[in-house]
């Protein structure tokens, strides 16, 4: 696996191209998702956008600080993207630390205590990230994010998963079948992971209940998961 993190301008940093590697993701996923994040001017600043060539041709890739890895692992889920996320940490870690030991060009009493501010502001958002990536509580674990990147931007915000998730009404409108009857194929043909688990088809999430203001787990599909709902649906049609 080629290096998670690199210098680039003094900075420790990682690729777009480089993060869809790591985690099979498609690099237009990743830049679509990099474009919402930029579209949001607090954090522009943590992506620069520049271009690589493959074959003889250019194609578009953007540079991200640790904030802007933080920001945009954050709805990336799996046992093996917990363990990336955490490589990615050290990985960064260690290039700081690395950068740290350069002699830098000699700063003003206002650049350094920003410095500083900076580098408290990133301690925190990344100490957030590492215990949520560690819990099994998904109501937890999205707070946790949330402060994680309220201490990077300032304000309480996640950004949008990479991959949309529908509930099971939205799957029934899809199939022209009930919300119920979606439940009962997915419980039937194995679609959904054990709790608090999650897989391929979707994963388990916390809801607001209908009649009162408790919690109750809620499965959540993916695409894969709402074609492989459609597959039984029609063959119950067949059949």
């Amino acid at each position: 696996m080629a290096n998670l993190v690199i210098m680039h301008d003094q900075q420790a940093v990682t690729t777009s191209l480089q993060l869809a590697e790591t985690f099979g993701k498609n690099h237009k996923h990743v830049l679509d998702s990099i474009e919402n994040l930029v579209a949001e001017k607090s954090a522009a600043k943590f992506f620069a956008k520049d271009t690589y060539t493959s074959r003889g041709k250019q194609y578009p890739l953007y540079y991200m600080t640790r904030d802007g890895f933080t920001l945009l692992a954050m709805g990336f889920t799996g046992k093996a993207a917990l363990e990336f996320k955490l490589q990615y940490i050290d990985a960064f870690n260690s290039m700081e630390q690395t950068i740290k030991r350069v002699p830098e060009k000699r700063l003003d009493p206002v650049q350094q205590a920003e410095l500083n501010a900076t580098r408290a502001k990133t301690a925190k958002a990344n100490a957030l990230y590492k215990i949520a990536v560690k819990t099994n509580s998904q109501t937890s674990q999205q707070y946790l994010l949330a402060k994680a990147a309220e201490a990077i931007l300032g304000e309480m915000t996640i950004p949008a998963l990479p991959n949309k998730e529908y509930s099971a009404t939205e799957v029934g409108k899809r199939y022209g079948v009930s919300a119920n009857r979606v439940g009962r194929i997915a419980k039937a043909a194995g679609i959904k992971a054990e709790q608090p688990g999650q897989n391929d088809y979707g994963r388990w999430a916390n809801s607001k209940s209908r009649n009162s203001n408790k919690e109750v787990p809620q499965w959540l599909y993916t695409e894969a998961g709402a074609v492989e709902v459609g597959k039984h649906v029609k063959e119950g049609v067949q059949q």
